[in-house]
């Protein structure tokens, strides 16, 4: 595992920590990574999700 040193966006955390039950920091953000990589789709590999965002 890599240590690194983020700058997070705190009340996104926060509802993270409360919608999902985890009680550190690293657990939400590791929760969120594998969730976010679980649901995404072919299409997320072709065209990142941020990319299709701006030109929607």
């Amino acid at each position: 595992m890599a240590i690194t040193r983020l700058h997070l966006d705190d009340e996104a955390l926060r509802r993270t920590m409360a919608m999902s039950g985890v009680h550190t920091e690293q657990d939400a953000v590791n929760l969120a990574l594998r969730f976010f990589t679980t649901h995404a789709t072919p299409e997320d590999l072709e065209t990142p999700i941020h990319m299709r965002a701006a030109t929607a």
